[in-house]
C-alpha cells in the first residue's frame, strides 16, 4: 500500500505569492528568508519586535492545552453513541443517526425512519494525539480513510513546537515536523483551512474577539438566551469556510459512502458550523442540531477544564500564557503600544470554550435562515453547487432506518444543553 499524502486544496496553496502576508508557514518545516520581515512595512524586525515575538510564540505554545493521560479524553459518562472511543482523540463521535426528512417521493412507513446517514460523517477535536490503537480503530473498524482538518495554519505551526519537543510518548504519531498526522497507512489527511492566514484557535479568537466572553442575555427578536458575539463569530466563520467546506461536500458526492472525519482544534466552532450545515441540509430539527452542537463541552472531558484553568490565569491578551504586570490590572503590549486586559474571570474563560445551544439557535434562525436562506441556499450561493448537486447531496445523506435505531437526545450528567458543564 502507498503511503497517503496530505492534499491541501487549489485555495489554499501555500507556495502562492501572499502580498498582504509575506509568510505563510502552512506545511512548511522551514521559515523562508523572509520570514524576519516586518508583515507591516517589509522591514527586517527591531531586536525588541523579535523579542516579543519570540515571547507571543512561547506563549502560545504553553496555551495549547494537553491532557496528560489521553485516557481522560473519554469520560465514562459520554453516551454511546454518538460518542466513539477513539485513543488519543478527544470529542470524537458520529454525526448521524438523527431523525431528518424524508428524501422527495418518499414517506415514512410503519416501524421506519429517515436519518442522517450513520457511520460516514465523524467530528472530533485535533487527533495530534493519536495512537496506533486509535488508527487501527479508525481505519479498520470504522473505515474511515479521510481526514479534512479546518485549523489554520498558525495554529498548526505552533502546535508542530510542542510535538517536536515533547516525544512519542505524547506524540506517537505525529510527524515532528508538520505537528500533524501526515503520512499514516490508510489514512489520508487534507488541510482546507477555513482561515488561511489569521490563527482562529480558542486562543486566538479570545484575544482578537472579547466579545466571546460576553454573558448570554435575552436580546431582541428572541426568546431564549445567547451570546451575540458568537452569532457574529459563526457568520464570519460561515462566510469565510465556504472554500473549506466545499472540498468536504464534494467529497460527498464524489466518494458516496466512504466515511470523513472533520475537526478543527476544539472540534466546537468551525467544525459546529459544518456540522450544523449538513444537519440542515436534510432536515434535522433545530433542538437536535442545537443539542448535537452543545455535546462538545462534555465532550471535551478534562481538556476543556485545563483549558477554562489556562486561560483564565493568563488573559486574552497573553495568548495563554503567563500574564505580565498582573498587579496593574493591564499590561502593555510590546509592538503595538496597545493595552489589553491581562486576566479574566473563570465565568469568562468558561464562556469562551462554551458550546450552549442558545448560541446555535441563534446562528441557525438569523444567520443560515435569515441570511443565507437555508443550508441549501448556502451550497448554491457560497459553495457553488446547483441545485441538482444539492439534491444528490441529500440521497448522500440520508438513509432509512428501523425506528428504534433513531438517535434521540439522552440525559448526561452534570451537563444540559442551554447551561453547560457544571464545574
Amino acid at each position: 500500500m502507498t503511503e497517503p499524502v496530505t492534499q491541501p486544496i487549489d485555495t489554499a496553496d501555500y507556495k502562492a505569492p501572499q502580498p498582504e502576508h509575506p509568510y505563510q508557514p502552512y506545511m512548511d518545516s522551514k521559515p523562508p528568508p523572509a520570514a524576519g520581515l516586518s508583515d507591516a512595512n517589509g522591514m527586517p524586525l527591531t531586536e525588541r519586535e523579535v523579542e516579543a515575538l519570540e515571547k507571543e510564540e512561547a506563549a502560545d505554545r504553553q496555551a495549547t492545552p494537553e491532557p496528560e493521560d489521553f485516557s481522560i479524553a473519554f469520560p465514562e459518562n459520554l453516551p454511546t453513541p454518538p460518542f466513539l472511543h477513539v485513543d488519543g482523540v478527544p470529542n470524537f463521535r458520529d454525526l448521524g443517526g438523527y431523525r431528518c426528512l424524508p428524501l422527495p417521493g418518499a414517506a415514512e412507513s410503519n416501524g421506519k425512519a429517515f436519518v442522517l446517514r450513520r457511520n460516514l460523517l465523524y467530528r472530533c477535536a485535533h487527533p495530534t494525539h493519536l495512537t496506533p490503537t486509535g488508527l487501527d480503530y479508525l481505519t479498520g473498524r470504522l473505515n474511515i480513510h479521510a481526514i479534512y482538518d479546518l485549523r489554520s495554519a498558525p495554529e498548526i505551526a505552533r502546535l508542530a513546537n510542542t510535538v517536536a519537543s515533547s516525544g512519542k510518548t505524547i506524540y506517537p504519531l505525529a510527524d515532528p515536523h508538520t505537528g500533524c498526522i501526515d503520512a499514516l497507512p490508510g489514512l489520508t489527511r487534507h488541510f482546507i483551512p477555513v482561515y488561511q492566514s489569521e490563527d482562529y484557535g480558542p486562543v486566538a479568537l479570545a484575544r482578537k474577539l472579547a466579545w466571546y466572553t460576553a454573558e448570554q442575555s435575552l436580546n431582541s427578536g428572541h426568546d431564549f438566551p445567547y451570546s451575540e458575539g458568537f452569532v457574529r463569530a459563526y457568520r464570519d466563520i460561515a462566510t469565510h469556510g465556504a472554500g473549506a467546506y466545499r472540498v468536504i461536500f464534494r467529497h460527498l458526492l464524489l466518494q458516496p459512502g466512504e466515511a470523513l472525519i472533520f475537526h478543527c482544534t476544539a472540534g466546537k466552532d468551525r467544525t459546529g458550523v459544518f456540522g450544523a450545515l449538513i444537519m440542515s441540509l436534510v432536515g434535522v430539527d433545530e433542538e437536535t442540531i442545537c443539542w448535537e452542537y452543545a455535546l462538545t463541552e462534555p465532550g471535551l472531558g478534562t481538556w476543556r477544564k485545563e483549558f477554562i484553568e489556562r486561560i483564565s490565569q493568563t488573559g486574552l491578551g497573553g495568548g495563554g500564557g503567563k500574564a505580565q504586570n498582573a498587579g496593574s490590572g493591564h499590561k502593555q503590549d510590546v509592538v503595538t503600544g496597545q493595552k489589553e486586559k491581562a486576566a479574566i474571570s473563570r465565568e469568562e474563560a468558561a464562556r469562551i470554550c462554551g458550546s450552549r445551544a442558545g448560541n446555535m439557535r441563534a446562528f441557525l434562525r438569523t444567520v443560515l435562515q435569515g441570511e443565507f436562506g437555508g443550508a441549501a441556499r448556502y451550497l448554491v450561493d457560497m459553495c457553488g453547487f446547483s441545485e441538482q448537486e444539492v439534491e444528490r447531496l441529500r440521497g448522500v445523506l440520508v438513509e432509512e432506518v428501523s425506528s428504534e435505531e433513531v438517535l434521540g437526545q439522552v440525559e448526561i450528567k452534570g451537563w444540559t444543553a442551554e447551561g453547560g458543564c457544571v464545574d
